[in-house]
């Protein structure tokens, strides 16, 4: 190992480049100080400039032959030091850089010099240094993986232990022998290691026998260890566990039902089995059942906000409310404000006006989501009671009248159209003025009203007031002004353009420019959605929408609006969509197609509505 004065200049010159104001000798120096403070601040400086967010610069490869000798040389900090040659090959464990590629053979070609800090006395160091050992490549992959091996064998921390299994399990050809064994190791962190990475190479559904190793030994805290940050060129293990399982759900539920039983396990118990609800179809009732016996289990009140919302949501998507219900009513009048909001929620999402006689004073947010369910009309009165103005995002954008605005029928909204033009004269926000359009009531004073707010100061609610008020026969000019100002910007406004109808028939050269291809598949869609509402013309539409098909967001919408059209999906794209929801939900988040259960309820049923139709 060379020592810094040895090292070629060259490098100093690269490093240089990468250190912002620090000076590269003086930093490396730094690293040598008997003072543990500046140590730090020369590391610091290090990290900053050269691994600054997990990014492999030049001067971090240039970096790594001089941090290799202070860590095997210098006094403090050496950890750290290992921690920054573990990273230099970057932080995942696809290299995606050519940096990340010459920082880990740099890293592989300094670890000769510090495989002997694998049996330091110090278990962070041995810890880093076994993460260091990850680089090992070419001449160096022998002896690491012998000192690896030695490790498993040997350390009594059962933190490096697991980790120098994990290790290994990434260099060596066939670990699967290796692994078996570590199976019966004394260590549950190894235990639990050993099994994760042999699913990971199973495929699902997982033998029964390796999940049952997660369920009593992956709760162990030497295992997790690594959650607070990225054990480089391996990842996460809360990442690993949720990709694995997410792809088994039964093992999911099988793992959330036995850390859950195990009581000390009952937070990630709690998380799994919600994962799973957000990862996959037709699993509600188990999920309910399970977060019902969380709930028995609770260690405090503070823990059950989480175990409660995921019940609310599974009332809501259709699972028997009277269990449920029985568990929350105790705990209406909870001292936790959270614990009492979330059990109001579950009431009010099963539709149970004791919520009314139970709470004095009910949270607006199950108030509103009970007047949705219940569609009583003095309720939805109560709801749409104007409040005072606090900001634009609490007031336009987190209102809890939303949810009752977007479950308002045209009938149910008639009779209520006083409270809606009081809130409106009061509370005015572009979701209400969109909605008061959509409801289609045509009344002199909400229509001057919503032209009143055609001035006002906030664009956003100016241009949606224009819009509305156009909608309900108003004249189109304030709206066609605001919305080819916006159009001509940015992309944006097409939806609102597109509830125009017709009456935009000004805006379609403006329109058109979205069309092209340089534009996001997203942006297309709301521009054909918007060319067919203004023309009537779906001949026109439907090519550009039907080529956008998929299961994504804005595939999703294309589907809505062809329907919308009443043409005929060809038997070709039909069959292509009832494929749809056979893939996973997590297999779509994973590839950022759809970002949750609520964009995939909407693709399921945008799906099922379209095979109702003659094909």
């Amino acid at each position: 190992m060379r020592t810094p004065e040895e090292l070629h200049l060259v490098d100093w010159a690269v490093l240089e480049r990468g250190c912002g104001d620090g000076d590269p000798p003086e930093l490396i120096r730094a690293l040598y100080a008997e003072d543990p403070d500046v140590v730090d601040a020369a590391l610091d400086a290090l990290f900053d400039s050269v691994l600054h967010r997990d990014a492999v610069y030049p001067a971090a490869v240039a970096a790594v032959p001089y941090v290799a000798h202070a860590a095997a040389h210098a006094t403090h900090r050496r950890h750290v030091m290992l921690m920054f040659l573990a990273m230099a090959g970057g932080a995942q464990e696809q290299v995606w850089t050519e940096w990340e590629a010459e920082g880990g053979a740099r890293v592989a070609e300094e670890l000769p010099g510090l495989l002997h800090l694998l049996r330091d006395a110090d278990p962070q160091v041995r810890r880093q240094a076994v993460r260091a050992a990850r680089r090992a490549a070419g001449e160096s992959l022998p002896p690491a993986v012998a000192a690896l091996a030695a490790r498993l064998r040997e350390d009594p921390s059962g933190r490096v232990r697991a980790e120098a299994l994990m290790v290994l399990n990434r260099l060596e050809t066939d670990p699967a022998g290796r692994l078996r064994a570590a199976l019966a190791d004394r260590s549950p962190a190894v235990r639990a290691t050993a099994a994760l990475c042999l699913l990971e190479r199973a495929g699902a559904p997982y033998p029964a026998a390796l999940v049952d190793v997660l369920v009593a030994d992956a709760g162990d805290p030497e295992f997790r260890a690594d959650w607070d940050g990225w054990f480089p060129g391996v990842g996460i293990t809360e990442d690993r566990l949720d990709r694995l399982l997410d792809a088994d759900p039964a093992a999911g539920l099988a793992v959330a039902a036995g850390w859950i039983a195990a009581g000390a396990h009952e937070s990630c118990g709690v998380r799994r089995a919600l994962r799973v609800a957000d990862t996959c179809r037709g699993r509600d009732a188990e999920i309910a059942a399970l977060l019902l016996a969380a709930l028995v289990r609770r260690g405090g009140e503070g823990r059950m906000a989480g175990v409660l919302s995921g019940l609310a949501d599974c009332v809501g998507r259709g699972v028997d409310p009277a269990p449920v219900v029985e568990a929350a009513l105790s705990l209406l009048g909870s001292s936790d404000e959270a614990t009492s909001r979330c059990a109001q929620g579950i009431l009010a999402e099963a539709g149970d006006t004791r919520l009314l006689d139970l709470v004095p004073d009910p949270d607006p947010s199950a108030l509103a989501v009970l007047a949705a369910r219940t569609g009583d009309p003095a309720l939805c009165r109560r709801v749409l009671q104007p409040e005072p103005v606090r900001t634009c995002c609490d007031t336009w954008h987190g209102s809890p009248r939303n949810v009752l605005l977007n479950a308002l029928t045209p009938e149910r909204a008639a009779p209520l159209l006083p409270d809606l033009v009081r809130l409106l004269r009061t509370s005015p926000s572009p979701q209400l003025a969109h909605a008061l359009a959509g409801f289609d009531l045509a009344d002199p004073e909400l229509v001057g009203e919503l032209v009143e707010l055609t001035d006002h100061p906030n664009q956003v609610l100016a241009r949606a007031a224009a819009v509305a008020a156009a909608r309900l026969g108003a004249d189109p000019e304030p709206a066609l002004r605001l919305l080819a100002e916006g159009l001509a910007e940015n992309e944006q406004h097409l939806a609102e353009t597109a509830l125009l109808g017709p009456v935009g028939a000004p805006l379609l050269p403006l329109v058109e420019r979205y069309l092209t291809a340089d534009h996001h598949a997203r942006v297309r869609v709301d521009a054909a959605e918007a060319l067919w509402r203004i023309t009537g013309d779906g001949e026109r539409a439907a090519p550009l929408l039907l080529a956008e098909l998929g299961p994504t967001r804005h595939g999703v919408k294309a589907l809505a609006v062809l329907r919308r059209t009443g043409r005929p999906l060809p038997s070709e794209q039909r069959a292509l969509v009832a494929r749809w929801p056979d893939a996973s939900p997590a297999e779509l988040q994973k590839r950022n197609l759809l970002w949750g259960p609520e964009d995939d309820a909407r693709m399921c049923e945008e799906v099922r509505l379209l095979l109702a139709l003659p094909g």
